[in-house]
């Protein structure tokens, strides 16, 4: 199903009660069936600590389903396809089929049917779906609370480092606050990610806190300002700028240069943007990883935009950093801006606060 599709049937369910065209029905005959199901659908009970939600099937009698397939009747009304839902839910379609046979077979009715749309949801399907998302959303908002307050009793945050910050603040430096937290909070660092993933991680409440890249711009996420700096100029020890103190932008003109790809690192988007400029006019070279812009530089002999920890990585290769002027980048501790801070997630503001470093 379109997503502007989707938004209009999710708007008319929760609006639009009573209204008949939604289910493509009239007044009398279908409805009446349709309403049989709607009874079956408020049946339904939550799974308490099993994986499965009991209801009432065709003839009244309670019967057992999985709860999983409720994300399975979402997931193909969303994509329209048995082959694509499956890859999206990390199953085959063969076992999403028979999953949804089974389902309809408890239901008594079909949920779904084959048009030149693809695999689209009948009117049965269409109530069904909206009973699904409220499941979905209240499921996933009761375990968000219950591990929530299991992270509480256990005083312990998860922590999501974007890529490349451990380069300057490092991972046992961290670990130093599970020795020395005043409220015997610790923390948990998960894998590093480039900065739009660990944004996601924060704002689906992955995780409790994030470094990440400046900007910090989304409007619900708070931000705590850890690290400002300049960027550095990696250039050719032969080069003229190399024998300069410190650089501006317009000392770049015309220079080709790697960089970090702005697709995956927030703070290069803003300096890219300026060199690429027509009044400085740099050809770009954009790389993944950091190592990368180093590497790729020297391979080519041309110059590069790094980071002050990357300038001493290779002192002896003929190359040096010079500060620009007018570039500038650094990062954050983030949360979400409706999280209620306890005395654990202060205790670890203020400690990771007392590692803060700017240099301009």
């Amino acid at each position: 199903m379109p997503p502007a599709a989707r938004r209009s049937l999710r708007r008319s369910a929760c609006g639009n009660r009573g209204h008949y065209p939604l289910f493509g029905v009239g007044p009398r005959g279908e409805i009446n069936a349709l309403l049989a199901l709607v009874n079956k659908l408020r049946g339904c009970r939550l799974p308490t600590g099993s994986v499965f939600a009991t209801m009432r099937g065709k003839g009244g009698g309670e019967t057992s389903v999985d709860s999983k397939v409720f994300g399975y009747v979402v997931a193909l009304a969303d994509t329209g396809s048995y082959a694509r839902a499956a890859k999206q839910l990390y199953i085959t379609p063969q076992g999403l089929s028979s999953a949804i046979k089974r389902l309809e077979s408890t239901m008594g009715v079909p949920l779904f049917k084959g048009d030149h749309d693809g695999t689209v949801l009948t009117p049965y399907g269409r109530i069904f779906y909206q009973f699904a998302l409220t499941f979905e959303s209240g499921y996933d908002a009761a375990m968000d609370e219950i591990e929530k307050l299991r992270r509480q009793e256990s005083k312990t945050m998860l922590l999501s480092v974007s890529t490349g910050l451990f380069n300057v603040v490092s991972r046992e430096t961290l670990l130093q606050f599970n020795e020395t937290a005043n409220t015997g909070a610790r923390i948990e660092i998960l894998r590093t990610m480039v900065d739009y993933d660990c944004e996601s991680y924060l704002l689906d409440k992955a995780c409790d806190f994030a470094l990440l890249n400046n900007p910090v711009d989304h409007h619900a996420l708070l931000s705590v300002p850890l690290h400002k700096d300049t960027m550095f100029l990696w250039v050719s020890t032969a080069s003229p700028l190399a024998r300069k103190k410190t650089v501006r932008c317009a000392d770049l003109a015309g220079m080709h240069l790697v960089c970090l790809t702005p697709s995956e690192y927030v703070a290069s988007r803003n300096y890219v943007a300026k060199l690429a400029e027509p009044s400085i006019g740099c050809t770009l070279y954009p790389v993944d990883e950091m190592i990368e812009v180093l590497e790729l530089a020297m391979k080519r002999g041309i110059a590069a935009v790094t980071v002050r920890s990357h300038v001493s990585a290779f002192p002896n290769e003929g190359y040096v950093g010079i500060p620009i002027e007018d570039l500038t980048w650094g990062f954050s501790i983030a949360y979400r801006q409706d999280r209620r801070l306890s005395s654990c997630d202060e205790d670890f503001l203020a400690f990771i606060s007392a590692h803060a470093a700017f240099y301009c």
